[in-house]
């Protein structure tokens, strides 16, 4: 991660984005980017013990748990207490981040590595690739095969 980003998710006070009605929503999402900091930051440790990779597990699935924190009482009344975002936002890079990351950690931990090492920057740049690929094709008299997107980025990956 840039040191940009990084600075972003550290210090950047997203409540005082939100109106009054809106304060506690906005206390939410900053606490969601205050915790992927800290998860962040374990990840990028230069060694980690067995607790500490449990550790960075139990906190990473209670950080997606907060993200779909459902909404509580009935709808539009005076006890109903806003959740946060539907189960069907999380991403599969959050999925991955809970489900498996854990798991990489733990696996390059007894080869004497670490997850700091490795990059996904790669990842990102094959799936602009693959976006701008998909979206050229589509509007209208933006694609100049007379192939269907899929074999242009099959094409493309092979």
């Amino acid at each position: 991660m840039g040191l940009d980003k990084e600075k972003i998710l550290k210090d950047f006070q997203i409540r005082h984005l939100f109106d009054e009605q809106q304060a506690t929503r906005g206390q939410d999402i900053e606490h969601l980017w205050h915790e992927f900091y800290h998860l962040y930051k374990i990840m990028c440790q230069k060694s980690l013990t067995d607790e500490e990779i449990d550790q960075f597990e139990a906190d990473a699935k209670q950080w997606v748990r907060d993200f779909c924190h459902p909404t509580i009482g009935n709808l539009n009344s005076s006890n109903q207490q806003e959740g946060m975002y539907l189960r069907t936002d999380v991403t599969l890079y959050m999925h991955v981040f809970v489900q498996y990351v854990p798991q990489f950690m733990q696996y390059l931990k007894q080869k004497g590595m670490v997850l700091r090492h490795f990059s996904t920057s790669s990842i990102e740049k094959k799936n602009h690739q693959q976006v701008r690929l998909f979206f050229g094709g589509i509007t209208m008299g933006g694609g100049k095969s007379k192939k269907p997107v899929i074999h242009d980025i099959l094409c493309y990956e092979n």
